[in-house]
């Protein structure tokens, strides 16, 4: 019994420590001059705080994989909602698939590029 208190206890942990990055990510989103997602303002905070060491990895990792794990269903209700713009991506299908080759090779140029930069950096 004690060990499923410990490991509940460490679940709820991690939970707690992701929602509230969450919640500061949203608090200081509307601070921003632009328009910028407080959830990833807050994940970006949670990496800052994983790579400074203010928490640590075993804090929140089996609470992350968790919901890394379930995360498709979170699109099931996303995949359901395209169906009702059906006409829509149809006529529109050759403009979806160029913006979608054209952002996808400028982001692999981008991430090759930064890669390059940051690997001769290192190795000096």
């Amino acid at each position: 019994m004690s060990m499923l208190l410990m490991n509940t206890f460490i679940f709820i942990r991690g939970f707690l420590i992701i929602l509230l990055f969450l919640i500061i990510g949203k608090a200081i989103s509307p601070l921003l001059p632009i328009v910028f997602p407080g959830s990833i303002i807050g994940l970006i905070l949670l990496f800052l705080g994983l790579r400074i060491g203010v928490i640590k990895l075993e804090w929140v990792l089996d609470s992350a994989n968790f919901i890394i794990k379930y995360m498709v269903i979170l699109f099931i209700p996303l995949s359901v909602g395209i169906i009702n713009y059906f006409d829509l991506l149809l006529n529109n299908w050759l403009v979806i698939l160029c913006s979608i080759f054209f952002t996808s090779f400028l982001i692999m140029l981008s991430v090759g590029h930064l890669f390059q930069h940051l690997n001769k950096k290192a190795n000096r």
